[in-house]
């Protein structure tokens, strides 16, 4: 299946660089009109203007910022909920006491892009995309919320809620209309993963994905259109859809 995005509307949460930046140009060459959000306004226009759609400066853990970005919009076709950062901030330096780096502004500001942004941005679009009757929404989770990340459980703990909240947010909407879906790339080479990272992740043979491969999976549960699936996808190997078996089965009604 080739997907045809001409005419839709699509808008990306952190598409000034890497994964964000990916797929917004991936979109526009299926033929949407992307609306690229950031924080980083150079890099975020840089983008919008590259792919012929626009560019808005977006704090996507403030709700009135989401609710004004989206009040005098119709209903979107798509919505990539994209942005997030990792639990130490940019200029703190790494520690080897458990938790001890997770300051309260720390803390903050990793659950307000993470979560919030997640949670805030699903809220302003649902509601004209359930009027609709149809439309897509795309978290990004990440392999560390389907297994442990010790190094970095606040970043594990963010992710586990992603897939948690589009697990259980696309079995709500879905029966009317609107499909939610997570992915969940391994390491990929965006602003996340630091030069020192990388060179450990080369040393211990590990992968680092191009923001394009993540841009496939993208496509991937677009086109697979199946309420509140997950996508895994991890260096070449192929992408699959995440369906864990969960305990006591038989006991546990599905909706």
């Amino acid at each position: 299946m080739t997907l045809d995005l001409t005419g839709q509307h699509a808008l990306v949460t952190g598409g000034a660089s890497g994964i964000g930046a990916a797929v917004a140009r991936r979109f526009a060459s299926l033929g949407a009109h992307v609306i690229v959000t950031d924080l980083n306004d150079h890099g975020g226009t840089q983008v919008a203007d590259e792919i012929g759609g626009e560019y808005h400066h977006l704090d996507v853990s403030s709700a009135d910022e989401w609710a004004a970005l989206v009040s005098h919009r119709g209903a979107l076709d798509i919505a990539f909920l994209n942005a997030g950062v990792s639990t130490r901030m940019p200029d703190q330096a790494p520690s080897d006491e458990p938790l001890s780096e997770v300051t309260d502004v720390a803390y903050r500001r990793i659950m307000g892009a993470n979560v919030d942004g997640v949670v805030f941005g699903a809220r302003a679009v649902l509601g004209k995309m359930i009027e609709r009757g149809r439309g897509q929404i795309v978290m990004t989770a990440s392999m560390a919320g389907l297994g442990a990340i010790p190094f970095d459980p606040i970043y594990g703990l963010t992710k586990h809620a992603v897939v948690g909240f589009a697990k259980s947010l696309g079995q709500m909407v879905g029966p009317r209309g609107v499909c939610v879906s997570a992915i969940c790339p391994g390491f990929a080479d965006t602003n996340i993963v630091s030069a020192d990272m990388k060179a450990m992740l080369s040393l211990m043979k590990i992968p680092v994905m191009s923001p394009e491969r993540v841009a496939d999976t993208v496509v991937t549960a677009i086109e697979a259109n199946t309420a509140g699936s997950v996508w895994a996808v991890w260096g070449d190997l192929p992408i699959e859809q995440y369906e864990p078996t969960p305990p006591f089965a038989g006991l546990i009604a599905r909706p």
